[in-house]
This record gives C-alpha cells, sequence and structure tokens, in this order.
C-alpha cells in the first residue's frame, strides 16, 4: 500500500513497531530511527521504544519545569530509563501524533506487529480521557477533598508554579484533556485514520479478522476493508467491507500487490461506521461484527454507558442530550447493537 500510494505521488511514511529483521527484508537494506527516504515518495521509519523514551522524557521534564517551582526530574536523564510494559504503545501514538501533526507526509502506513495491542493503542486517547474525567469527578466530590480544600490553594501555590487559584490548577487538566480529546477526534475520523484487516482464507483467521473487526469498532476505528494474503475471502464471512485477494510476493515484484490495493478514498467513503447517533430518535447503533448477542454486554451507572464486547470495553461518548438519559431499550441486529435512550 505505502509503495502504491508513493507511485500515485503522494509522500508517504512507512512506520512499524517491527524491530525484527523482516522489515529490513522486505524493503532491502535497514531501517532507522529517523525518517529515511526509500525511494520516490517513499520514507521508512522503525519506531524503538528506548529512543522514543528518551525524547518524550525531555519533554515530561519540560514540563514539570513549567509547572512546578523546583522540578525534582532534572537529574534523571531518558538514557538511563527502562521500558515499563505498556509504555511501548503510549510511545509509538504519541510519536505517530507528532508525525500527524507535522503535515510532511500525505499518508503514514502504520505496520502493527499485532492487530489487537495496536487496537488498544489506538483506543488510548479515548480510555485515559475517561479515566481522567471519571476520576476528576469522584475525586472533587468526595469527603477528602471538601476537607482539605482550605490548604489546597496554599500549598499548590507555594509548589506549583501558577496562581494556586482553582481554575489556575485545573488548567493542566484541561489541557491534557483537549489533547485527548483532539486524538480521540483523529481515532474516530474515516479521514484521518482508516484500518485495514489482513487475513488469508483459513477459517481460524478469517474468524480472528471478524473479532478484530468488531474489536476495531469498540474504539470508534473505521476499517476499510480487508485483505486476504494469497486467497479469496468467503463471500459472507466479512460482508459489508470489500475484501480484495494479494498475491504472493515473486522474485522481488511489487507490481501484482500494489495492484491489489484497495482504493481509499471507496473505502472511505463505503465502509460502515462504527456508531450512528440519530439523537431525534434517541437512538444509537453501534457496528459490531465479529460477536454474537451472547458475548455483549451493557451496563449504565449514572450518565456513562458502557458497552463490552468480547474483553473489549467501551464508554460510549454522548452527545448532551443523550449523556443523562437512561437506556430504554437494547438489541442485537444484523451485528449492529441498538440502544433506545
Amino acid at each position: 500500500m505505502a509503495r502504491q500510494l508513493a507511485q500515485q505521488g503522494n509522500r508517504v511514511l512507512w512506520l512499524t513497531q517491527d524491530s525484527g529483521p523482516l522489515p529490513a527484508a522486505l524493503w532491502g537494506q535497514a531501517l532507522a530511527t529517523e525518517a529515511t527516504a526509500i525511494g520516490p515518495n517513499l520514507w521508512t521509519l522503525q519506531l524503538q521504544a528506548a529512543k522514543l523514551l528518551e525524547q518524550s522524557w525531555d519533554v515530561v521534564k519540560g514540563l514539570e519545569a513549567q509547572y512546578l517551582r523546583n522540578p525534582l526530574l532534572k537529574q534523571v536523564f531518558g538514557q538511563e530509563l527502562v521500558v515499563l510494559p505498556g509504555m511501548e504503545d503510549a510511545l509509538t501514538l504519541d510519536a505517530i501524533r507528532v508525525l500527524y501533526d507535522s503535515q510532511s507526509y500525505d499518508y503514514l502506513v502504520y505496520d502493527a506487529v499485532s492487530g489487537k495491542a495496536s487496537l488498544r493503542m489506538w483506543g488510548l486517547p479515548e480510555q485515559m480521557d475517561w479515566y481522567i474525567r471519571r476520576f476528576q469527578k469522584v475525586l472533587a466530590e468526595s469527603e477528602l477533598a471538601r476537607a482539605l480544600s482550605p490548604f489546597i490553594q496554599p500549598i499548590a501555590g507555594a509548589v506549583l508554579n501558577i496562581s494556586g487559584s482553582q481554575d489556575s490548577m485545573n488548567q493542566p487538566i484541561q489541557q491534557a484533556r483537549d489533547f485527548l480529546a483532539a486524538g480521540r477526534q483523529a481515532v474516530q475520523s474515516a479521514q484521518h485514520c482508516l484500518g485495514f484487516l489482513v487475513t488469508t482464507a483459513a477459517p481460524a483467521d478469517v474468524e480472528m479478522a471478524r473479532y478484530l473487526w468488531g474489536s476495531a469498532q469498540q474504539i470508534g476505528m473505521t476499517v476499510g476493508g480487508a485483505i486476504a494474503y494469497d486467497a479469496s475471502v468467503p463471500d459472507q464471512s466479512l460482508a459489508s467491507i470489500p475484501s480484495q485477494s494479494c498475491p504472493r510476493l515473486t522474485d522481488g515484484n511489487w507490481e501484482p500487490l500494489m495492484t491489489a490495493m484497495p482504493n481509499l478514498a471507496a473505502a472511505v467513503q463505503n465502509a460502515p461506521a462504527p456508531v450512528v447517533i440519530n439523537e431525534i430518535e434517541k437512538r444509537v447503533k453501534l457496528f459490531l461484527p465479529g460477536f454474537t448477542k451472547a458475548e455483549i454486554d451493557l451496563t449504565q451507572y449514572g450518565p456513562e454507558v458502557t458497552v463490552t464486547a468480547g474483553d473489549v470495553r467501551r464508554n460510549l461518548f454522548l452527545p448532551t442530550s443523550l449523556k443523562n438519559r437512561s437506556v430504554q431499550g437494547a438489541k442485537f441486529q444484523e451485528d449492529y447493537l441498538i440502544l433506545s435512550f
């Protein structure tokens, strides 16, 4: 796909988390941790967590210096740090954000090592925003907060490099939420972020593709099509999206593979939307292929509506008109979970 888009005159960056030998074998040369030109309109980039951690640590120290009168982390250096479990996804997503915001490329083609892990990464903006929003509300309404409120502002004024007023203390939290909201909107816009399933004709692979398809809908990512490697996908298994066969790479001839790639404009236009909200009818439709009714669970606590499909959980981001309404009805029909408020 990267080769095809570059041949069409687009500036394309192909990037991967795979630090093994396969990317170098595919491209015919070693990949670097900085974007490297590999042909006309085409660059490659190998994302390595340790390198990304070093770069991000400088940003963290800059933020600390901005908000703390006496920074604590200035004597800790990125080259000393090790990558903890879960950090790699956050670092990778942030690196993609920086590349996306730079507008240096027309397309970023991201090759994930694991489909399931990749979807968890793309879902981080929405999930992290939920944690901030929910626990901020719980803390603000707690007896502990009320008891400590007379002391919080004077202490904050002494420690933080801000005035200590409530609005001033809320500013970093609001900035973080705005930052995460921008990420969520990008991931959930088919014009900006589009996923493709890759499978073979093996029944187990097709079922996994359907599962990943439904999981992608849970984070709001649009899936534009399926690419079947050296095979044709059975007609009904991945209905609603175009499925195309991709031949094997033979003697380094990429032309047949490039020809087989889906048309992105058509994929964006024809892909089913993960969520359809009808405020007039007070109804929400969630597209959840790959799951059965028995695998879907719905819970509501106050204004929060949570949908669990398999082991993927989503807290619905509802418009104001529906946010404080109770779910009156739910049914699962033709791969759609339909909620009435």
